[in-house]
């Protein structure tokens, strides 16, 4: 009987700006579990999972957002 450890990314924050009211705000985004799953920045970025978020600025209500930064995911020793 063997055992499957389960592989666990550091989760990433996105700095978002309204391009509305120009407010910045920062999500935390959790990856799913799986064999493809963005493990850096760079691959988030060419993943479509950015596709399939909703975005709402809640001060002004818009839901449009430019992606100005990316923290997070797995270090490489950088």
């Amino acid at each position: 009987m063997g055992c499957e450890v389960l592989r666990s990314y550091a989760p990433f924050t996105l700095h978002l700006r309204c391009d509305n009211c120009l407010r910045e705000s920062q999500r935390v985004v959790q990856m799913p579990t799986g064999d493809d799953i963005p493990r850096d920045a760079d691959e988030l970025i060419e993943s479509a999972f950015l596709g399939g978020l909703k975005f709402n600025c809640r001060p002004c209500g818009s839901v449009i957002a430019q992606l100005v930064g990316i923290e997070g995911g797995y270090s490489y020793g950088n």
